[in-house]
């Protein structure tokens, strides 16, 4: 029942992540169709704007409406996070200019942020007793709709001659399967939430400041990404198959690797698996400026790829490790979030502005440095801690009961309307 209840769910987070993908693929289009109109044509730096412009929005529906799903509200959130998303898709259809584009980002980055933790409680919801299961399905959902957006976005790009109008058919689609999304239950209310003094306790634990200065070193990789990857490529040459090839490259490689990041990171601890995977990226991320073919790019990708799993995982694991023993789980996972949005808000408008389209190296030179400055930081903030091993599965939160919670009663929650 539960694995139905959820399919409904997982759909729509697939969707609604096509439609993030279908933004990343198009955007250098969207600008070679609208660089010059009379008013409000945009640039490289408009690109930064647009990109930046989804990670403050997100960020409210992560911290500032996403919690209010623990309070008998999911529903309600789940239905305004797709609403918002399909309307940001269809500016994006409508749209013309870098003010509108820069909105309908907006729109997407909000209804976003709102929906997937608003889905990913209730998907748990429904299986409290297998939440790596639960997250691991919700993960897979939304990295492979983001996957999948890109062919698709530039599939009908091709068919319908306009980078404007795939967004027009995401919106419909997500429309289709969001409103049975929304039929589950309403999950149980729960009594405990993270106030800012606790985010604030977070940064003063070693080990999680190093977890999040480990993400800022991913967050200046994605930021840059989102702003600057599709016009990259796209100067690079090569038709739309080669560059959908080239993107998906970058990225299956982190989705398939996790699982071996994990047990490195395990064995080895966080800190020292993190610092040591950026310092070790770094080189890679500089090469992207080295060369114009896109063979070489995707190669350098795929390696840059493999280690920024692992600077993924050990960022995760290093707030956890320092977070869940104390009863920050929820303190610490909201301050890794928000750090991590304001690190790719920044990096996303700063990249296009350093971006070059005869030379690239520049951008990618103070990517590879921003990498390489989080890693001796991060070293340097875990003290004692930053040789710590840390195993998920022996943490324990104290604010949680010892015993098994009955399938009716979840821990710090109740049944109360």
């Amino acid at each position: 029942m539960a694995a139905r209840r959820n399919a409904s769910l997982l759909l729509a987070i697939c969707v609604e992540a096509m439609g993030y993908g279908a933004v990343f693929g198009l955007l250098a289009d969207l600008q070679d169709k609208y660089r010059f109109p009379p008013i409000f044509g945009f640039n490289e730096a408009g690109l930064g704007l647009i990109a930046a412009s989804a990670f403050p929005a997100a960020l409210v529906g992560q911290l500032g409406l996403a919690r209010f799903a623990d309070r008998g509200h999911t529903r309600r959130l789940l239905w305004f996070g797709l609403a918002t998303a399909a309307a940001g898709m269809i500016w994006f259809w409508l749209g013309s200019t870098l003010w509108e584009f820069a909105v309908a980002r907006m729109l997407v980055g909000l209804g976003s942020g709102t929906f997937i933790p608003s889905a990913r409680r209730a998907i748990l919801a429904q299986d409290p007793h297998n939440p790596g299961k639960a997250i691991s399905m919700a993960g897979a959902a939304d990295i492979g709709g983001f996957l999948l957006g890109l062919p698709i976005a530039k599939q009908l790009e091709q068919a319908f001659d306009s980078p404007n109008t795939p967004f027009l058919v995401l919106a419909i689609l997500l429309a289709a399967v969001g409103p049975i999304a929304t039929l589950v239950p309403e999950p149980d209310i729960c009594e405990h939430h993270a106030s800012g003094a606790e985010m604030r306790r977070v940064f003063r634990l070693p080990l999680a400041r190093a977890g999040i200065v480990i993400g800022l070193g991913f967050a200046a990789m994605i930021g840059t990404f989102d702003a600057v990857a599709s016009r990259f490529l796209k100067d690079l040459g090569g038709t739309d198959n080669e560059l959908t090839l080239v993107m998906i490259a970058l990225f299956v490689p982190l989705v398939i690797a996790m699982p071996f990041a994990g047990r490195l990171v395990d064995h080895v601890g966080p800190v020292r698996a993190g610092a040591v995977a950026l310092v070790a990226a770094s080189p890679f991320i500089a090469g992207f400026g080295l060369t114009r073919h896109l063979g070489w790019v995707a190669a350098l990708g795929a390696a840059v790829a493999l280690l920024f799993s692992v600077v993924y995982t050990a960022g995760q694991s290093a707030v956890a490790g320092g977070t869940v023993p104390v009863g920050l789980t929820g303190a610490g996972q909201g301050a890794y979030e928000a750090t991590y949005a304001v690190g790719s808000m920044v990096c996303a408008l700063v990249s296009p502005i350093l971006y070059r389209r005869d030379s690239a190296m520049v951008m990618w030179l103070w990517v590879a440095v921003m990498g390489f400055a989080a890693a001796l930081a991060a070293w340097s903030f875990a003290g004692d801690e930053r040789r710590a091993e840390v195993h998920l599965g022996q943490l324990e939160d104290p604010s949680e009961p010892s015993d098994p919670p009955r399938p009716s009663d979840p821990p710090g929650c109740s049944n109360a309307a």
